[in-house]
């Protein structure tokens, strides 16, 4: 009895056992409501997420400030004033044409105006660096153009690349300006290894009897790339360089290298000056009567008051130059080569130009300074964007035709690859275009007068 009665008691607790067991399992494992909450976990992200589409896929909001600020320096006085004071000139005339004929510079739906701040750098290197530092830390411009001169380019230029600020340099040809591995770099002119390059295939082609090549520059970085450019070219084309000889950039007296040169009896001088060497040059070559059959100067004769200085001695000196009145920039010509056209034509430059400067002709300098401005618009248009990395980006993508000619570059080093140079010439008294020929507004006049023939009165008119 007592052993049936156990077994009753223990059947009981295994009973009891397993119903407690069955009622754990059923309350320690996952219940309905947790299988639920992912239901509205899931639906949750959908707001943010519809929300957020219109956000990616529209224009993001350019800050757009009540006017745009490019800043830099300019030689008003010094050793550059000439080239500085025509260079002034063209950006204001540039300053005009975007603000009241292009009606402003077209950003972010709206027509911002261009103002350029600038400082008188006096030609000093030491200056410059200070005063490009000002224009960033101080002034807070938007955007910098560089100086005038190969000298103060190089000492301008790496202040704007620490500061990462596109800097288009409009007045330094040295190609070594552009080989330092600088990013914001990008430059609007022809290299100076090239502008000798016209004279010396014009003497090819239209005497090929000379030979007799004397090569005289400024030791500077400009023109002794001026030089090195001429030297290989004039090797190329089987000229012989009788007389080669660098002089200092303050010179006041050529007449004891005169004299050498004289005595190696070029038929040819090519000279790499800028405008106050390149006046007194041609002054000391003419009191000693030091006779070539073609003579060809850098920057100097480009500056209307080269001819002003010299009256009739300047006849016939050549001279290579990036731009002058009467070159045919316009939209048709960039139509015909597939390009765009962007800016005012030559003719509409030159007549703005005539306006700001009182009846002054512009040079080389202001067309280059100008083309600068409208250039930096041009990509800023493009960019939609004041950002210095996407501006400059966009200068790579430029491929484009301004009243300056063709501008188009090398995207890792802002070397300019698009433009083209021209060879002038003073003829009764005024600057025309010579080669190439289908550029020409005016036949040459060679070989030119001798120095007593101009003093007797003989000008250059072919």
């Amino acid at each position: 009895m007592a052993y049936r009665t156990s077994l009753i008691i223990g059947g009981v607790v295994i009973v009891l056992l397993i119903l407690v067991g069955l009622m754990y399992f059923f309350m320690a494992r996952p219940t309905t409501p947790t299988l639920t909450t992912p239901i509205p976990t899931l639906t949750t992200p959908l707001t943010p997420i519809t929300t957020l589409t219109p956000t990616l896929t529209s224009t993001p909001e350019i800050k757009i400030p009540g006017k745009i600020v490019v800043g830099l320096t300019i030689s008003l006085s010094g050793t550059y004033a000439k080239e500085g004071q025509m260079g002034l000139l063209g950006l204001q005339t540039a300053v005009k044409w975007v603000n009241e004929i292009y009606g402003g510079v077209r950003i972010g739906g709206k027509h911002v105006p261009i103002e350029i701040k600038y400082y008188d750098d006096e030609s000093s290197r030491d200056l410059v660096v200070s005063l490009y530092e000002r224009l960033i830390t101080v002034d807070k411009v938007n955007f910098l153009l560089g100086p005038y001169s190969s000298p103060l380019a190089f000492a301008a230029a790496p202040v704007a690349e620490r500061y990462k600020m596109v800097f288009v340099n409009w007045g330094g040809a040295s190609d070594l300006i552009n080989q330092q591995g600088y990013k914001y770099v990008v430059t609007t002119w022809s290299q100076a290894t090239r502008y000798h390059a016209a004279s010396l295939e014009f003497l090819a082609k239209v005497d090929p009897t000379v030979k007799r090549i004397a090569i005289l520059y400024a030791d500077d970085e400009f023109d002794r790339m001026v030089a090195d450019g001429a030297r290989k070219k004039a090797q190329e084309l089987g000229f012989t360089i009788v007389f080669d000889r660098s002089f200092p950039q303050d010179i006041k007296d050529f007449t004891s290298i005169l004299i050498e040169l004289k005595a190696a009896n070029p038929e040819v001088i090519l000279a790499a000056t800028h405008f106050a060497d390149g006046l007194l040059l041609t002054k000391q070559l003419a009191d000693l009567r030091i006779d070539v059959k073609f003579l060809s100067l850098t920057v100097a004769p480009t500056v209307p008051d080269y001819y002003a200085s010299l009256g009739i001695l300047a006849e016939g000196i050549v001279f290579p130059s990036h731009w002058e009145p009467g070159v045919k920039y316009n939209p048709e010509v960039a139509s015909k080569l597939g390009l765009e056209f962007f800016g005012p034509t030559s003719d509409e430059f030159y007549k703005l130009f005539l306006n700001i400067s009182k009846g002054q002709e512009p040079s080389y300098h202001a067309a280059s300074a100008a083309a600068a401005l409208i250039l930096l618009i041009k990509a800023i248009e493009s960019a939609q964007s004041l950002d210095q990395d996407a501006v400059r980006e966009a200068f790579n993508r430029m491929d484009i035709m301004t009243f300056f000619g063709r501008f188009k570059i090398d995207p890792a080093t802002g070397y300019q690859i698009g433009h083209s140079m021209v060879l002038g010439q003073w003829q009764n008294g005024k600057k025309v275009i010579i080669w190439p020929l289908e550029a020409a507004t005016s036949k040459y006049y060679y070989p030119i007068p001798t120095w007593e023939e101009k003093l007797a009165g003989k000008k250059a008119i072919p």
